[in-house]
């Protein structure tokens, strides 16, 4: 059962009740019904990726764990009740207030898509020297049109918390919930998903919505609450992400418990180095995590500086799992022509927004469980972003890192994958246009090295 299947019922089940309602609002009423996939072209159902290729033992690639799990800080648009019996009581002022704010919000956001759609026109129609600017510009309009979407959702979010019956951001929300949910975006889905249950939806693929989502950005005793009701059957998309999420939460809550320690010590010294990745989705900032990781750090940041990811493809991009780029070839066998050993393995968590090092897949895993997963210290220049969580007890990769800010922009990458299918189409990989390092300590980067 695929997340369409599975979200198609809670489609209908609100945009019908309202659709005759719907019909008869004003223009701007109507807008807010909109598909917000609008401004961001999500890939076709039938380009959806598959599961994690099993590249050849030169290809530096990840290896799959065996159970992978989110986790990410959220700023949720406001405090929200889970339970059914706590509804909200909102009074007329404050739904009022809250009207006005999500019809603002939709008007910024389709005025910002009208100029994304600008700005695509723009690009097609350039050449020579001027493609590349057009290009970033490109990339800044979406960033700034995908922004407004999530405004626009957050209200809405708050809308239907104080307003059940709020036809316009209801069906907003359901049409909003379904997109954040296909492309990995979790950042504010767990309390839209909340709400439309708050309401009196009763639909269990909404549990599962939230339970995921709640599990990707921290708050497990809310994941907890709505992944026991994931249904035994499907083996597709987020219901197989739930089962094995739902087996995992006590030590997934316990390593993020941790890592939110070590979070605020690094927030205190605030002395991370930093990088800026230009992407063709937006711009993505990341901290590095130098004290535990240096040489690898030192290995990142020096190609940074050399230009080294300067239009290199998200090659492999993988729903629920992550994206992977650093391979300048974009086959997944490209490297920096020397490797690292390995270095803090284990130490930090892998949680949504990690930065993993990308290590060769050991082809003795499979048949013997007692090797490692991974070939030790064949690291290089690729490396992933992860959608999801890995499994704490998993601990063979290096964290050297984390998105701080743009995991909007990772979450809607274009899946992609080396290996195609027979007759599946061809899905062009988004890429990194261009990498800045932003802050550093005051020393010289230079990794110590082996040869390949």
């Amino acid at each position: 059962m695929s997340l369409r299947i599975l979200a198609a019922p809670l489609l209908l089940a609100i945009c019908l009740t309202n659709l005759a309602a719907a019909q008869e609002s004003d223009g701007d009423q109507t807008a807010a019904a909109e598909t917000p996939a609008a401004a961001e072209q999500p890939p076709a159902e039938d380009a959806k990726p598959a599961a994690e290729e099993n590249p050849a033992e030169e290809k530096p690639a990840a290896e799959k764990p065996a159970e992978e799990k989110p986790a990410a800080e959220e700023k949720p648009a406001a405090e929200k009740p889970a339970a059914e019996d706590e509804k909200t009581v909102a009074s007329p002022e404050e739904v009022k207030k809250l009207q006005a704010v999500f019809d603002q919000r939709v008007k910024e956001w389709r005025k910002a898509t009208q100029e994304f759609w600008a700005e695509v026109n723009e690009f097609h129609t350039a050449g020579g020297d001027v493609k590349f600017s057009e290009q970033i510009r490109w990339a800044e309009r979406e960033s700034a049109t995908r922004d407004a979407m999530q405004a626009a959702f957050l209200a809405a979010s708050d809308l239907v918390f104080a307003d059940h019956e709020n036809r316009d951001a209801r069906t907003f929300m359901a049409q909003s919930i379904l997109y954040h949910a296909q492309n990995d975006w979790y950042e504010g889905l767990k309390d839209a998903a909340l709400a439309m249950l708050e309401v009196g939806i009763k639909d269990v693929q909404l549990n599962v919505i939230a339970g995921v989502a709640a599990a990707a950005t921290g708050d497990f005793e809310v994941a907890k609450e709505n992944l026991k009701l994931t249904p035994a059957e499907g083996d597709e998309g987020l219901l197989k992400v739930a089962r094995r999420m739902n087996f995992m939460l006590d030590p997934l809550q316990e390593a993020w418990e941790k890592e939110q320690k070590i979070r605020q010590a690094e927030a205190e010294a605030d002395d991370l180095p930093r990088v800026l990745l230009k992407t063709t989705r937006g711009d993505v900032l990341v901290e590095l995590f130098e004290n535990e990781a240096p040489n690898t750090v030192a290995s990142f940041i020096s190609l940074v500086e050399d230009g080294f990811y300067s239009n290199v493809p998200f090659y492999q991009v993988v729903e629920h799992e992550f994206a992977q780029t650093g391979d300048r070839d974009g086959d997944g066998s490209g490297t920096a022509d020397y490797r690292v050993r390995d270095e803090a393995t284990g130490e930090r968590g892998i949680f949504r927004g990690s930065l993993v090092l990308a290590k060769i897949p050991n082809p003795n895993a499979a048949h013997n469980p007692d090797v490692p997963g991974t070939i030790p210290d064949t690291g290089s220049s690729q490396f992933l972003i992860t959608l999801l969580p890995f499994n704490p007890d998993y601990k063979e990769l290096c964290c050297f890192g984390r998105v701080i800010s743009g995991m909007g922009a990772i979450s809607t990458l274009n899946r992609a994958k080396v290996e195609k299918e027979k007759d599946a189409p061809v899905v062009l990989p988004d890429s990194i246009i261009e990498a800045e390092v932003v802050r550093k300590r005051d020393h010289e980067y230079k990794p110590e090295t082996l040869p390949y």
